[in-house]
């Protein structure tokens, strides 16, 4: 029985699966495949491809020639490429997160054509997209994203005590601060609740714009308005610059949600084909963070700004009270929650609850999110409808192993 695809693009009609194909890679190498043979178009792709690939080709495509739809998979680039028309062809281009992508749309893309490719999205409409989305990727792996913001602000007070100066609370927000002696710095701003903004300034790299209030104003768009208002006319310390009425920062980061870059931030980035290592933020802050043993021995031998005395006193001072158990009734109604509807992100740093459900039970569980004290962050761009992300908790971690 035909498969007939009910989704369509607009001016596109739905298509069968049985229909021919041609595979085509960047040396001329050309093979044609037609329905009702011993190999299904997946496999005869998937062997066309292994036959002809090599250090010097890299791109493959897969094409209907009859309805002007094609699939280019570029391996070299980490990109699917869709494409509609032989003549002013739309193109519309795919990140490959992991290599099963490759896989899963040369099947969706001989299943229904293009029209079957929608359900797999995101799809973007040209590359400066694409680099942004790869950018973003980039990130999405670096160690402030894995870094948990409760441990990174226990180590920003350390940090912070080590150098000098004593973490600041204005307002409801608290500020951290520490730099390297020679003009570089870190800063960051934290509500009670866990929302935040992190800023690094290198002063010798290609995102310092000390001297152009306009282009550092550029790299804070996209930051929520009350992340914003912690660094818009904040007072000058030791450890701040201010440009055009905003802090100085070459790297910007929100703790909003799941930690990210700026929008800003990542345009820039994009338009001048700069890496992240531009923020400063690898070598001026995720070094620090990466120390599997955070201790004063860690810190002297990871950095050579400060001494071992002025290291172990911001130790001694920072050092932190345990926090107080949970009521255990409300944590297994938390816990049985998560059981039925939840799981860890990733890096284990949110419990990421009820995609798309808005019922009762969620409504359950934003009344057990405040009466435990948990912080509940925005969910990324891209959530489903009513998700619920929450930072996680050790106190709720150790129930956990007995509910997964």
């Amino acid at each position: 029985m035909t498969e007939v695809l009910r989704s369509r693009l607009p001016g596109q009609k739905a298509r069968t699966t049985m229909r021919p194909l041609t595979f085509s890679d960047d040396k001329d190498n050309e093979e044609k495949w037609v329905p009702g043979g011993a190999r299904s178009a997946p496999d005869a792709f998937r062997e066309f491809v292994d036959r002809h690939r090599a250090e010097d080709n890299a791109s493959f495509r897969i094409e209907d020639e009859e309805h002007e739809e094609a699939l280019l998979l570029m391996f070299d680039a980490g990109t699917i490429c869709r494409i509609k028309g032989a003549q002013d062809s739309q193109v519309d281009y795919r990140l490959v997160t992991n290599g099963g992508d490759y896989r899963s749309q040369v099947a969706n893309f001989v299943r229904g054509g293009l029209t079957a490719l929608d359900r797999g999205g995101p799809w973007l409409p040209d590359v400066a997209a694409l680099d942004r989305a790869r950018l973003r990727f980039e990130f999405d792996g670096s160690v402030l994203r894995r870094t948990h913001p409760r441990e990174l602000r226990r180590r920003l007070e350390i940090l912070t005590v080590i150098d000098g100066h004593e973490p600041t609370t204005v307002d409801g927000v608290t500020h951290y601060g520490f730099g390297n002696g020679g003009g570089d710095t870190v800063n960051a701003w934290f509500t009670a609740d866990g929302r935040g903004l992190v800023t690094t300034f290198d002063h010798t790299g290609a995102l310092n714009f000390y001297e152009d209030p306009q282009a550092q104003a550029a790299l804070y768009d996209g930051v929520p308005a009350d992340l914003l208002a912690m660094v818009k006319d904040a007072p000058e310390t030791e450890t701040t610059l201010e440009v055009g009425g905003l802090v100085a920062a070459s790297g910007v980061f929100t703790f909003s949600g799941p930690c990210a870059m700026a929008e800003g931030l990542v345009s820039r980035l994009q338009e001048a084909q700069l890496g992240i290592t531009e923020t400063g933020v690898g070598w001026l802050l995720e070094g620090l963070l990466s120390l599997e043993d955070f201790t004063p021995a860690a810190v002297a031998e990871e950095v050579a700004w400060w001494s071992a005395e002025e290291i172990e006193k911001g130790f001694v001072a920072g050092a932190q009270e345990q926090p107080a158990p949970f009521d255990q009734e409300t944590v297994d109604r938390f816990c049985r929650i998560w059981a039925d509807s939840g799981y860890n992100d990733r890096w284990d740093v949110h419990y990421v609850l009820f995609d798309g459900d808005t019922g009762e039970a969620r409504d359950e569980l934003l009344a057990l999110v405040r009466t435990l004290g948990l912080e509940r962050v925005d969910a990324p761009p891209g959530a489903p409808d009513g998700e619920v992300w929450v930072r996680t908790d050790p106190r709720i971690d150790a129930e956990l192993e007995r509910w997964s």
